[in-house]
Parts: structure tokens; C-alpha cells; sequence
């Protein structure tokens, strides 16, 4: 849907997915396994013994910031465009390997906080 680098769009998405999938999985799977990988994620990036799941949220975050990453309205996406988006990706095989299916307002939330 744009032309930007992939790992940019990596970059713009991470932290708002990571807080979305955190979010879903405390509401509706609290014993979901991924959870505890989080913590493990947060533990390692922060270098804190008992660092909490969003603990690492606030890393990428500060981490994205410092390097300057841009949101995906820089590389030319609007919000006319988050409908379409949130379909493709609805229907795309990588949401597959998500730990917990997403809404469409999920979904939709997430592009909103990485434009």
C-alpha cells in the first residue's frame, strides 16, 4: 500500500502491536503462554530482573523514538486508507502466527498509533 522499506514499517508497527497483543491477551487468554514470553522480552531489553510485559513496550517505544523512526504516515499512508489496511491484514497468512486474534478496532488502533 506504500513504498517505504519493510523493516521501517516494522520498526512504526512494533511497539503498537506489542501493546495491543498485551492488551487482548490480559482481557480475553490471561494464562496465555505469550505472556510470559513478553516478560522474558522485557526482562532482556531492559536488562531488569523482573521487568514487567510492558516494560518492554516502553523500551521499544523510548527505542524508536531515539532512532528517529517514522510513522507510516511518513511514508504515505492515511488514515482514508486504515479500512483497507485492517482488511489486508485481517487476511494475511502472517496473522496467523499472532499469539491472540485481533479485532478490526484492534487492528485499526494499531495503524492509528503508528501513523
Amino acid at each position: 500500500m506504500v513504498h517505504a522499506p519493510h523493516g521501517a514499517l516494522c520498526a512504526a508497527l512494533l511497539g503498537p502491536v506489542m501493546d495491543a497483543n498485551l492488551r487482548a491477551l490480559a482481557e480475553r487468554e490471561p494464562e496465555h503462554p505469550a505472556r510470559a514470553r513478553y516478560r522474558e522480552i522485557a526482562e532482556i531489553v531492559t536488562g531488569r530482573h523482573g521487568a514487567e510485559a510492558h516494560d518492554a513496550v516502553v523500551w521499544v517505544r523510548d527505542l524508536c523514538q531515539a532512532l528517529d523512526v517514522r510513522g507510516l504516515g511518513h511514508h504515505g499512508l492515511s488514515a482514508d486508507a486504515i479500512p483497507a489496511l485492517v482488511a489486508k491484514a485481517k487476511a494475511a497468512s502472517s496473522m496467523r502466527g499472532n499469539p491472540v486474534q485481533l479485532s478490526e478496532d484492534e487492528l485499526g488502533d494499531i495503524v492509528r498509533a503508528a501513523l
